[in-house]
């Protein structure tokens, strides 16, 4: 099996690329849809060494991404918007780093196992040739060794953390390189959403910060904030108050499904609320809300940790989490204190 392995990833590496499109030249042509970009994870802590085994591996022993690892995956993000680029499926690997860069860029992902496999297959290969939706671009997060092994000449060391590079199908499981966004593509793109959106929002975005109790936004308190992307601070992703942030992500998914499992596995239950009650009240505060923006954390270090956030509606909620004093630091209670509206 390694060996055919070893051989199909041969033959993928022995074809060359076609004339690649400069990174300007690719956005003009996203704008059509009908191409699949291939994307690695942002910018990550690489002092974490962890296992390849993802499947039980918690937060704190995976490699998440940095401070600029977020802010990159939130200016792609802002940069496709900005072009009028049609983003359909996104994708991501199960590791953390991948998933957040894909929620940070674009609010929403499905995460896959295929796209975390180290050794290639048909499978992996025929979920990067998969075309796409009429009118709409594919959008894979995933690892250095997936791009690698399945792209038709890229090799080892092309692709950096935060880099792409974009596909398309040709039949079957075929699939065509059009080119590669480098980080300097990113950056001078970037810089140029800047400056065309500069004379409408009187300047560039204030930088993020995650220290304790200090605001992770600024603007008016009540202003409405329909697309801002859910920062999760480094307060909330300790081992102890690492389900305070699943509860906030699961939240602005608007998947019962979801919330419903988060309930049973993360949440102790509570004889008095049973667990029909606890989805009507989502389904009412969702309607209410919308989605979520963290504004600060206040006792992140103790089990009461208050949480405040902006949602959509333009409401400004507060939320105190009380957390289970012993591992595994399940909720214990879940309060909403809303104003406005």
């Amino acid at each position: 099996m390694m060996l055919a392995h070893a051989l199909f990833t041969l033959a993928l590496a022995a074809t060359p690329p076609d004339s690649l499109l400069s990174a300007d030249s690719l956005l003009v042509e996203l704008r059509k849809g009908g191409y699949t970009i291939v994307w690695r994870h942002t910018a990550t802590d690489r002092t974490v060494q962890e296992p390849m085994d993802y499947q039980n591996t918690p937060r704190f022993q995976q490699r998440n991404l940095t401070d600029r690892g977020i802010a990159d995956a939130k200016a792609v993000g802002v940069l496709f918007k900005a072009r009028g680029i049609p983003i359909g499926e996104v994708l991501s690997s199960p590791m953390f780093r991948t998933r957040e860069t894909a929620e940070y860029a674009f609010g929403r992902v499905e995460a896959t196992p295929i796209l975390r496999q180290v050794d290639p297959s048909p499978e992996q290969l025929r979920l990067i040739a998969t075309e796409p939706a009429a009118g709409t671009n594919r959008v894979l997060v995933t690892h250095h060794f997936v791009i690698e092994r399945n792209v038709p000449g890229i090799k080892p060391g092309m692709v950096a953390e935060g880099e792409a590079v974009v596909v398309r199908a040709t039949g079957g499981d075929g699939l065509r390189l059009v080119g590669i966004f480098k980080m300097a593509d990113w950056q001078r793109l970037g810089g140029q959403a800047d400056n065309a959106a500069a004379p409408s929002s009187g300047g560039h975005a204030v930088p993020l910060t995650t220290g304790h109790g200090v605001a992770l936004a600024n603007r008016p308190a009540g202003s409405p904030a329909p697309n801002a992307p859910l920062v999760i601070p480094a307060t909330l992703e300790t081992p102890k108050n690492v389900a305070i942030a699943e509860y906030l992500k699961t939240f602005n998914s608007g998947d019962a499904a979801r919330m419903r499992q988060f309930y049973e596995r993360s949440v102790m239950p509570n004889p008095a609320r049973t667990m029909e009650e606890r989805m009507a009240v989502y389904d009412r505060l969702k309607v209410e809300l919308g989605t979520l923006s963290i504004e600060s954390v206040e006792g992140a270090e103790t089990n009461s940790v208050v949480v405040k956030l902006q949602s959509s509606a333009g409401r400004p909620v507060t939320i105190t989490f009380n957390v289970e004093p012993q591992a595994p630091y399940r909720l214990v209670t879940i309060s909403f204190q809303m104003m406005g509206g």
